[in-house]
């Protein structure tokens, strides 16, 4: 026999989106943190279901962020919930630019050190969620079915050069404009 899995109230989950808003900066170090959120620590989704809210959430159009919080609350608690959910998490990071950038000047080396140090924690948590997603470079549309060496190793490569692209400041749209021909091409080739 199973245990029931929990389930969130309206009120749980505006405040882990509003945590989540106040805490954190930025799209990449925000996935990590609904991940521990959302699976290891409430147990509202298991692994698997998450991974499959995320993809659907990068499928849709618009930032991966808002639309995770918008598919994660409407899974969860409802409309309202999605509605309500990308308030509290988009509203305190926009009063707190809005605030900031009338307030400091931001060519000032003592505003630019903490806005170095974010930079520095997304970066660390981006490369969390990438780790954590490592075993799917093996997996197939058949679950019993391994991927071919060479898939895991062509997979892990191009993860690799998009990683290395990013973090040396190549423009997103530019790295994704070759990296998903590339993923397609290798998918279908090997």
């Amino acid at each position: 026999m199973t245990a029931s899995r929990p389930v969130p109230t309206l009120a749980d989950w505006l405040r882990v989106n509003a945590a989540i808003g106040t805490l954190s900066f930025g799209s990449a170090s925000r996935l990590p943190l609904y991940e521990d959120a959302v699976v290891r620590r409430r147990g509202w989704l298991s692994t698997n279901e998450f991974a499959e809210v995320l993809t659907v959430a990068q499928l849709l159009p618009g930032p991966n962020i808002v639309n995770l919080s918008a598919y994660l609350g409407y899974r969860l608690v409802g409309p309202l919930g999605a509605v309500l959910g990308i308030l509290c998490l988009c509203l305190p990071g926009a009063v707190l630019a809005v605030a900031l950038s009338g307030a400091l000047a931001v060519d000032r080396p003592w505003v630019q050190a903490p806005l170095r140090g974010m930079a520095v924690a997304g970066i660390v948590l981006l490369l969390l969620f990438i780790s954590r997603r490592l075993p799917a470079l093996a997996s197939t549309a058949d679950p019993a079915t391994p991927a071919r060496m060479r898939v895991r190793v062509a997979r892990g490569l191009l993860m690799a050069a998009v990683g290395v692209a990013i973090l040396s400041g190549a423009s997103l749209f530019a790295v994704l404009g070759v990296a998903i021909p590339i993923a397609i091409v290798l998918e279908f080739a090997l």
